[in-house]
């Protein structure tokens, strides 16, 4: 085995060990994500070949396909096995470490720094931790891994453009079915990807490599679009539950889940049952009462919830915008909630998430020296803002940041430390490969 093979193995290896023992730690059976139940009652439909479910158990909408597609797919081999789901998202967060590794390889053309960077991404315990649960998160953050590397060879050459950017689409169709909120993003960046390449040659060319990104998200969805109009005669390109999460993410109650003020952690749990359950409760009974809700169908029900949205958002644009603050700020905090994790595991990710913040940022320098890597921290930039804009607009958590930001910040900020250990030491034979 050579030398690059082995250091791309050793930091898949570790990625997944790193995760096995958070997955040990928390409890190799243990369940207690609230929107497991969904996915693993949409799984139990594909296996046993019943209507997909268009009711969530706790909310007014229904599930993407692809995460409880994957479940079933596991469970078809190892029956109801929870242990084997969590194995196997142990496995996708060391093929998205791999991935990384690819990334920065492709970018500095040297081994050592995309180790460097596939090791970070490897402990990073964000990611580790939505292994130990039925999170839709690994299997997400290594489609949009994926995506962004094809996006890297697509910028690097011509070689293969149209087959490299009609994957690329393919791939982001997938992130896509498995949590919706990457659409918008892929979309941006398809035309992003273009504007870099605006002052180079065969623009036309270029125009319908990005036009054909495009082309592959929707093609990808759309046999999913297909079945979703033909079991409900509605179109519904992926699921419905954009506007309620409209609703849901700007009711005025939420200002306190951004400002804090939770004494304790049966106070902070009343208080998210309160809001996830009795307000939703009520708000069902209204709208049973002004729209005969239960009669409308799917779309129908959408334009309620978004009209009940835009008034949320119009009733106090004061607080509206104090929401939207905390939610940024809940977004990119390196903060956990102490409630939940206690403090000592609060402190520990909190002093790595600051970290790859602050060595991010150096090594973003460090890509933008080449023309590719300068094009990829474009790339980068676009998505950062644009998942946070929508996350604003929704929701603010750090679960929610996870696929799309940390996987990066940690390559970013092992290509800093080699950088880093390579002035310090210049002459190591192994920091200059």
């Amino acid at each position: 085995m050579n030398g690059r093979k082995l250091l791309a193995l050793t930091s898949v290896l570790i990625g997944i060990s790193f995760s096995i023992f958070a997955i040990w730690y928390f409890g190799f059976e243990k369940v207690e994500f609230g929107d497991a139940e969904d996915y693993i009652n949409a799984a139990n439909a594909f296996l046993n070949g019943t209507p997909y479910p268009r009711q969530s158990v706790f909310h007014p909408m229904f599930r993407p396909p692809l995460f409880s597609f994957l479940i079933a797919v596991i469970w078809s081999v190892f029956p109801d096995s929870i242990i084997a789901v969590k194995l196997f998202q142990a496995v996708l967060h060391g093929a998205t470490v791999f991935v990384i590794y690819k990334i920065a390889r492709e970018v500095t053309r040297k081994e050592t720094p995309a180790f460097f960077g596939a090791m970070i991404c490897a402990v990073n315990p964000l990611l580790a931790a939505h292994t130990v649960d039925f999170y839709t998160e690994p299997l997400h953050t290594f489609l949009c891994a994926s995506a962004m590397l094809l996006l890297v060879k697509f910028l690097k050459n011509d070689e293969s453009l149209f087959f490299k950017a009609f994957f690329t689409g393919v791939v982001f169709g997938l992130a896509t079915l498995c949590r919706p909120a990457i659409l918008g993003v892929a979309v941006c960046l398809a035309a992003v990807v273009f504007l870099v390449q605006l002052k180079e040659a065969a623009r036309v060319k270029r125009l319908a490599a990005s036009a054909l990104i495009i082309g592959g998200i929707f093609l990808t969805i759309a046999p999913w679009t297909f079945y979703n109009y033909r079991t409900t005669g509605e179109f519904i390109l992926v699921n419905d539950g954009f506007s309620y999460n409209l609703w849901l993410g700007n009711l005025r109650e939420t200002i306190k889940l951004y400002e804090g003020g939770f004494e304790s952690k049966e106070e902070n749990e009343r208080f998210a049952n309160y809001v996830w359950g009795e307000v939703q409760t009520e708000k069902l009974k209204e709208l049973e009462e002004t729209d005969n809700y239960s009669s409308l169908k799917l779309n129908e029900r959408e334009k309620v919830w978004r009209r009940e949205a835009v008034k949320e958002i119009t009733r106090d644009y004061n607080l509206t915008a104090r929401l939207m603050l905390g939610k940024f700020i809940a977004f990119w905090t390196p903060f956990l909630n102490s409630f939940t994790y206690g403090d000592k595991i609060v402190a520990a990710v909190a002093l790595f998430v600051i970290g790859i913040y602050i060595f991010g940022i150096y090594g973003a320098y460090i890509f933008s020296r080449n023309e590719t890597g300068k094009k990829f921290i474009i790339l980068l930039a676009v998505s950062f803002l644009v998942t946070t804009a929508i996350h604003v607009l929704i929701f603010g958590f750090v679960r929610y940041r996870v696929p799309n930001v940390d996987p990066y910040l940690s390559m970013l900020s092992g290509v800093a430390l080699w950088q880093i250990a390579l002035k310090f030491f210049p002459n190591y034979k192994f920091l200059r490969n």
